[in-house]
């Protein structure tokens, strides 16, 4: 799946963000720090948003479903 990873350097509260290919959201999470440190980023993960708009905050999934139309 690919997921939406997003946070923030730990050092300039600078925002960060990349699309990540991985089987979940903590493996995202890890590719994504992994990625962000290759460009001098202590990067902490403030969201995993994966298929469907589910989304993973600090490691609590929410179930974040977007309304339906009516």
């Amino acid at each position: 799946m690919i997921y939406l990873v997003a946070g923030l350097d730990r050092r300039t509260l600078g925002r960060w963000h990349d699309h990540v290919m991985a089987g979940d959201a903590p493996g995202a999470a890890r590719i994504a720090r992994g990625r962000a440190a290759g460009q001098g980023i202590d990067l902490v993960v403030a969201a995993v948003v994966g298929p469907g708009a589910s989304i993973e905050a600090d490691g609590v999934a929410t179930g974040y479903r977007r309304p339906r139309a009516a």
